[in-house]
């Protein structure tokens, strides 16, 4: 098109005004191109930081909640429980429905019930490894948390037939969120995701930082090697250099045209 206008241009002087619709084409062009090389580059920069600071495998148990009960009378040990949690730092909300930040405070509650008319004995435990790779425990709710297990544990408690007895604790979000890589045996660990099952499962995602997320997506892709991912993504941004070289080439050529043009030299 560029050749096309130029050399007729002599012969038809008219054609001036379409080599003005083509120099706003082609600056339209380099705007995109330039933005495009922009985004290749920052890809570049995030896949360097990767390599040389990979995320740390790590492997933490499942989290799970199991209650151990007695009955006072002859007839069967049968407890129901439920859970829940609050954002208390984004104005008390359910916190599995917002995303949560560094320095958040979610405080939940815990529940069991006797459904039975018997009296029963039972242990009250909840594991919280899940929770305390992004958080710590603020507030332990009166009971006592092994940081090696995870469990946070309560005396025994007594129910009566129909009772109902809550417990609440609290936790706190990191201030800097790891980005450590997920767990190989255990998927959970570290996934972005704080979960808590007590009866009721309940998971909160968490806002995790820019590697996390590469990896999420590096998940989804194909398997490639890191050789393969730098010579691809080199020749992306040749190919983008190029484009954008080129683009200016031609924005400066056409100036200069235009510019002889008007002033009578063409």
């Amino acid at each position: 098109m560029f050749k096309k206008i130029v050399s007729n241009l002599p012969f038809s002087p008219a054609l001036i005004g379409q080599l003005g619709i083509y120099a706003k084409k082609i600056r339209k062009e380099k705007a995109v191109r330039r933005l495009t090389l922009a985004f290749v580059v920052l890809v570049l920069i995030v896949q360097a930081f990767i390599i040389l600071q990979p995320p740390t495998p790590t492997d933490a148990s499942s989290s799970s909640s199991s209650l151990q009960c007695v009955s006072t009378a002859n007839s069967s040990c049968n407890v129901t429980k439920s859970e829940t949690a609050v954002n208390t730092s984004q104005g008390f909300i359910d916190a599995s429905k917002v995303i949560a930040k560094a320095g958040d405070q979610i405080s939940y509650t815990i529940t069991v019930r006797n459904p039975g008319s018997a009296s029963i004995s039972t242990a009250l435990e909840d594991n919280l490894s899940d929770l305390i790779e992004y958080s710590t425990v603020i507030d332990n709710g009166g009971g006592t948390l092994n940081p090696t297990t995870g469990f946070l544990a309560w005396p025994n408690i007594q129910l009566n037939g129909g009772e109902t007895q809550t417990r609440t604790f609290a936790i706190r979000l990191l201030d800097s969120i790891p980005s450590n890589a997920q767990g190989v045996n255990n998927t959970r660990s570290y996934d972005c995701i704080i979960a808590n099952n007590f009866g009721d499962f309940i998971n909160i995602n968490v806002d995790c930082p820019a590697p996390k997320i590469v990896e999420k997506i590096t998940k989804e892709l194909p398997k490639a090697g890191l050789i393969e991912n730098l010579v691809f993504a080199f020749i992306i941004l040749a190919a983008s250099a190029y484009l954008s070289a080129r683009s200016s080439q031609l924005e400066k050529e056409t100036r200069i045209i235009r510019q002889n043009t008007n002033a009578g030299t063409i």
